[in-house]
């Protein structure tokens, strides 16, 4: 569900007897709709958490996301009714407490499941306000469960000869459907034969497929299966496909359980017998109870029409702006006439704020940050058991687990491989979490290994000898978790999910929806440490958890994870997920309580799937074109040796920085010789570049052998090799959290490195090239970083001239040389150009008078007489250096943190390294907020209007696009729009944006 509030528009309904208000038992004709109101409440609440903070908590912080939806679903169900058919009574049942007559029987009942979030259970007393509201009655009882209350009613109304729909994803309700009883999952649709199918009813044919017997039957399955989430413990190793068949044999359990000692398999045989009583106690708790003296008459369910004024009246007070304004068009009120309702309910006081201790005690705050801390608290508090993990070896398991993670709403999800290139690797298994402590390892495809060093030490045998078990066919289990896994109300959780995703992507599954805890840490604390999992746990829930290593060996002794055993690989693998779990419990909060969900929402997850897709799809090389200019480097080379030799007076290795550093500082005595730790002469490219500048030749030709060196080993020779042989492409892997400022980077191969001011660089990118019948385009920002620093700083000239398209650096020169545009020295407009690009990465005098071979001086004065001509320059530099000083962070203007916790260093030069960093950050970061948000909607603007184009690569702020030569003339305007209106809605630039784009068969000539 989107942010809308209320279904489509519709014309009130001449419905005055369904909605009359007249209590009366139902009969033949009537349809009474029961909805499992605890089971909405929470799918509610999992589905507010992906959207949008502003959706989910009132302006005073009172949390609503939850009652927002609910109310939606329960408006839907009054007006349009559901699956073709309107009600005439409706229900909302709720469960009152967690102690029911089944805990009195087996007090273990349900005492596995986790408390609810914080924020929902503030809202509940909210879904039972909605529910009056709307004219309702909600209803609920002592030591009763809801699913109790359905099957009264439902029992009730079909022998009055009404038809009944249950409203619920609860498989428990499954045992009550019989004509004239069905049920509805409105989320998911129907359930059938490991698919889901929207919008039809849940007969007896599904739950055939289901459970594997018909619903009078179901709970006699339920009874020997157990269940998991409940806590109902069944017959040790019987699933639920055992159990049909069972069952099916026996005809019911208690014939089963006086016949088990007929039963061949020995296993099984003794199961049954050891625990004919646990199964017998399990029937009951799994049974449900249709004869409760119910407190409230199902004659009272009738369906009636609101007060209007009361229910707008709660909707404003709540601030549910779509959903009310659409009952005030039904119901004909003058929206302006209705003041909002006094609900009695207000936003807890936040943590920072703290009440007096007589007047809230602490432990009843229940604000974001609150919440956020008490989740943190709460899995700190818990200790991680690696042998508690299940390993799922039969389908009957995998479905328990599924069924689990729908009726949780939530699933961390983990893939194990046997290689690190999604694009390339095989499943070797996965691991799911359904709740803290609880999950599991489906091993797929291990194989033997003679030995496998990991975790418990010593050799072991293969694991499929060692273990004993039965893999499950890769196929099969993708086929079943394939309804999961693309689920719009299970939200699926992942640490690194763009690696899994791209994995599922290849085995035509596209996960949706999904959080990723990596990219929450990242939102969280980009530049306050690494986001991976080990250091996440560490950190937030002070658990070290198993090592790759520790499975798979190190060194010699390694193997991949194919060859690690069984056990050893449930451990780690469900480990993973478990942890995965964990930290989004305490991620999650803080992504409301700190304001950072719009960046994360808008900025961070969408782009999981947009990238999967682009490396998916990878870009043609020309190997023969890279052999060439490998040959060519290789000569050129050759021919430097020979030169730096003849400079150096002598042979020597020049890729030895040892040898190179007596050359030039021992032999031939250079000036700022500088010694490493090690003792060696220092050698790096800042000490070669500052001799050359000052004229040495030696150091310069040093300078041209390690450029050709390095596009040598780094791309004409290593590219081929990542060619993959069945895409014949090559598939570059973008990381997401990779820079404090929100910048992508790209690895295996790294193509953000590419130079593209070198003639050799650009003879590089040549190699990139299209299909015969495509062309590849490449948009590329203008001076976006400029443009940023025009609209940041509000300089009048810098706008004007972006405002008119006037050469940036001309009017810069103009302004500072007084010179005109018309005619200008080309060397004048240069030392704008480098000013202007150097003054937002706070260049030195320094480093100035470096890049243009001028005095200190002289690159002193360029500066002050910048800062003179452009004053709100030189204030947003000291206000951005005073702010970092001040908080330890800086921001875009889309709202990204960047923190430099680095400017509290003793080190001043360090201080004076972060003061730039953080200059230029807010700059940087919000071109590649901007370059974030056009890639997001490029996708869907593309197939909107039909075009074939495809996104293959994002370097800094270009897009690279492969486009068919007949779309070539629609594309490319629709790709300038895109990334030019990129930054609307969120920020409208004082400057527009400019994108240059161009079409050819190679990446070179396209930019």
């Amino acid at each position: 569900m989107n942010a809308t509030d209320a279904p489509t528009a519709t014309p009130p309904r001449a419905d005055t007897d369904r909605m009359s208000g007249h209590i009366r038992m139902p009969g033949k004709g009537d349809h009474v709709f029961l909805v499992d109101g605890s089971s909405f409440v929470f799918r509610a609440y999992f589905q507010s958490m992906n959207q949008d903070r502003k959706y989910n908590y009132r302006s005073d912080g009172l949390p609503t996301g939850a009652v927002r939806l609910f109310c939606t679903k329960l408006f839907q169900f009054i007006r349009d009714g559901a699956v073709g058919i309107l009600p005439t009574h409706l229900g909302i049942i709720f469960d009152k407490s967690e102690n029911s007559f089944r805990k009195e029987l087996y007090p273990p009942y349900k005492s596995n499941r986790p408390p609810p979030p914080d924020d929902l259970v503030s809202q509940f007393p909210l879904m039972r306000e909605a529910v009056r509201a709307f004219g309702l009655t909600p209803v609920e009882q002592d030591r009763y469960e809801a699913d109790d209350l359905i099957a009264t009613y439902a029992r009730q109304a079909s022998e009055a000869g009404a038809d009944v729909l249950i409203i619920s994803a609860d498989k428990d309700l499954m045992q009550l459907i019989r004509p004239g009883i069905a049920m509805y999952d409105p989320a998911s649709g129907t359930q059938s034969k490991g698919s889901y199918r929207a919008e039809r009813k849940i007969g007896e044919e599904e739950v055939v497929a289901y459970f594997g017997v018909s619903p009078d039957k179901v709970v006699d399955v339920q009874a020997l299966a157990g269940d998991s989430t409940d806590n109902v413990p069944g017959v040790p190793g019987i699933g639920i496909k055992t159990a049909a068949q069972l069952i099916g044999t026996y005809g019911d359990l208690d014939t089963l359980l006086e016949r088990a000692g007929e039963i061949k398999q020995p296993k099984r045989r003794e199961a049954l017998l050891e625990n004919a009583e646990t199964a017998r106690l399990s029937r009951r708790l799994v049974k449900l109870v249709d004869a409760v003296d119910v407190n409230c008459p199902l004659e009272k369910l009738v369906l009636k029409a609101p007060d209007p004024r009361q229910l707008i009246g709660f909707l404003k007070a709540l601030e549910f702006t779509t959903i009310t304004r659409r009952a005030a068009e039904i119901y004909d009120v003058d929206l302006e006439s209705v003041a909002p309702a006094d609900i009695g309910v207000s936003a807890p006081v936040r943590a920072e704020e703290p009440p007096p201790a007589e007047d809230k005690p602490e432990d009843d705050a229940s604000g974001p940050v609150d919440v956020a801390a008490r989740a943190l608290a709460r899995q700190q508090g818990m200790p991680v058991d690696t042998g508690a993990y299940e390993t799922v070896t039969t389908l009957e398991a995998l479905d328990r687990w599924i069924a689990e993670a729908r009726e949780r709403g939530i699933v961390a999800v983990d893939t194990e491989t046997n290689a690190l290139d999604a694009m390339a690797a095989d499943l070797v298994g996965m691991s799911l979490a359904t709740a803290t402590g609880r999950a599991c390892y489906i091993p797929l495809q291990h194989r033997a290994a003679d030995t496998q060093a990991g975790l418990f030490g010593g050799d072991v045998s293969p694991a499929s000898e060692a273990d004993g078990l039965t893999q499950l066919p890769v196929r099969e289990v993708l086929e079943r978790l394939k309804p999961l896994l693309t689920d719009p109300g299970v939200l699926k959780i992942g640490q690194n999910f763009k690696f899994d995703w791209l994995l599922f992507a290849r085995h035509g599954i596209e996960v949706t929806p999904c959080d990723d805890t990596m990219l929450l840490s990242y939102v969280l604390d980009a530049g306050r440490g690494t986001h991976g999992m080990d250091a996440l746990s560490e950190k937030h829930l002070g658990h070290s958890p198993i090592t790759f290593t520790d499975v798979a060996g190190k060194g010699r002794q390694a193997v991949t994870f194919d060859k690690v055993a069984i056990d050893r690989a449930t451990a780690y693998a469900g480990e993973d997920a478990d942890v995965t779990l964990r930290l989004w419990e305490v991620l999650k909060p803080r992504i409301v309580s700190e304001s950072k969900a719009t960046v994360y929402e808008t900025l961070e997850r969408p782009l999981v799937g947009v990238l999967a897709r682009m490396e998916r799809r990878g870009i043609m090389i020309d190997p023969a074109q890279l052999a060439r200019l490998s040959g060519e480097f290789a000569q050129r080379m050759g021919a430097l040796e020979d030169e730096i030799h003849k400079l150096a007076g002598e042979s020597f290795n020049i890729g030895s920085p040892r040898q190179l550093g007596e050359i030039l500082f021992g032999r031939m005595g250079l000036p700022g010789a500088k010694k490493t730790a090690t003792g060696q002469w220092a050698t790096g490219a800042g000490v070669l570049e500052e001799l050359a500048e000052q004229g040495h030749e030696l150091p310069a030709r040093i300078l041209d052998w390690r450029q050709l060196s390095k596009l040598r080993s780094t791309y004409t020779e290593a590219l081929p090799g990542f060619i993959n042989p069945q895409t014949r492409r090559v598939h570059t892997s973008f990381a997401l959290a990779a820079t404090t400022t929100g910048r992508l980077a790209s690895s295996d191969p790294n193509l953000q490195n590419i130079p593209i001011r070198t003639e050799e660089g650009r003879k590089i990118r040549k190699a990139f090239v299209s299909e015969s019948g495509w062309k590849l385009v490449s948009a590329d920002y203008s001076q976006i970083e400029l443009r940023l620093l025009a609209h940041v700083a509000d300089i009048p000239q810098l706008r004007k001239a972006f405002e008119n398209g006037i050469d940036i650096h001309a009017m810069t020169a103009s302004e500072m040389f007084g010179v005109p545009v018309e005619g200008m020295d080309p060397s004048i407009r240069r030392r704008a150009k480098a000013i202007n690009f150097g003054i937002i990465y706070g260049i030195s005098a320094f480093g100035l008078a470096n890049q243009l071979g001028i005095s200190r001086e002289e690159s002193g004065a360029y500066i002050r007489r910048y800062f003179e001509r452009f004053p709100g320059i030189r204030d947003y530099m000291e206000e951005t250096k005073r702010f970092v000083r001040e908080h330890g962070f800086v921001k875009t203007v889309f709202g990204r943190v960047c923190h430099y916790p680095q400017i509290y260093s003793k080190n001043a030069s360090e201080r004076a390294f972060v003061e730039r960093q953080a200059i230029n950050a807010p700059l940087q970061g919000a071109a590649a907020d901007i370059i974030r948000r056009a890639m997001v909607r490029m996708e869907p603007a593309l197939a909107n209007a039909g075009l074939s184009a495809r996104m293959l690569l994002q370097v800094h702020d270009e897009l690279v696009f492969e486009v068919p030569d007949a779309e070539i003339d629609a594309a490319i305007p629709l790709i300038r729009q895109v990334m030019e209106h990129a930054p609307l809605p969120a920020v409208k630039l004082k400057v527009p944006l400019g994108v240059e784009a161009r079409a050819a068969t190679n990446w070179d000539d396209a930019h």
